[in-house]
């Protein structure tokens, strides 16, 4: 594969805006998935709270966005397997332990770094870096010829990410400022948010979860081995 990524990130992410049906699906498929688990989970007789079936809804959605990010990349990458996108799929499906590893990690720097005063908000950003580098992982482990270990690509886009927050932050602002019916005054308190206007908050969670995607494209771009 060539290691060359300048411009992957643009052509990734543009990638994704122009086959949005197909995030439409996985939405879809992911949305059933979910309510499976909660199926299962009432069965065991426990019964989902809000909060529960907020978050459900949340991974969901990530998922789904993962998965459409991985076929983008698979489409956009010179030289990458037109299968990339299925094994990244299939690799993340198995190795859920990575994740959680990962997000055990990203708690222990995001504390260093402080804290916004929203727990919500808090954790969700742990999450979403988290799932950046657990994505690099995943593309370390399926994409042939690429050069390097999946934990030296995670660091290096975890390490890309904290540095660049700035820029993180840039695109969390284009995003909100894009997504409809949202106001300045939806983007403070997260659990408020879901509590007055469930739509909105609908809302802010993708414009800050299509910003992350964006930032991981980026991260990717940089952190991705070149050519010697």
């Amino acid at each position: 594969m060539d290691g060359t990524a300048a411009g992957l990130a643009g052509r990734v992410t543009g990638w994704m805006a122009e086959n949005r049906e197909a995030l439409d699906g996985l939405m879809t498929q992911e949305g059933s998935r979910a309510v499976h688990e909660e199926f299962i989970v009432a069965e065991g007789g426990v019964l989902p709270t809000r909060e529960d079936r907020i978050e459900r809804a949340r991974r969901a959605s990530t998922r789904a966005w993962l998965r459409h990010f991985g076929h983008g990349l698979a489409a956009s990458w010179e030289g990458a397997d037109p299968e990339l996108g299925d094994r990244i799929e299939t690799w993340m499906t198995v190795h859920g332990e990575r994740r959680e590893a990962l997000q055990l990690d990203e708690e222990v720097a995001f504390e260093k770094l402080g804290r916004s005063g929203d727990p919500e908000r808090d954790q969700r950003a742990v999450e979403l870096a988290a799932q950046r580098r657990y994505f690099a992982e995943a593309v370390a482990s399926t994409a042939e010829g690429l050069g390097i270990d999946p934990p030296e690509l995670s660091r290096r886009v975890g390490s890309w990410c904290r540095e660049n927050l700035a820029r993180l932050k840039d695109l969390q602002v284009e995003a909100l400022a894009a997504a409809p019916g949202v106001s300045d005054g939806d983007t403070q308190e997260m659990a408020l948010l879901w509590e007055r206007s469930p739509e909105a908050a609908r809302a802010v969670e993708a414009a800050m979860v299509w910003a992350n995607l964006r930032f991981l494209a980026e991260a990717l771009e940089h952190a991705l081995p070149r050519p010697e």
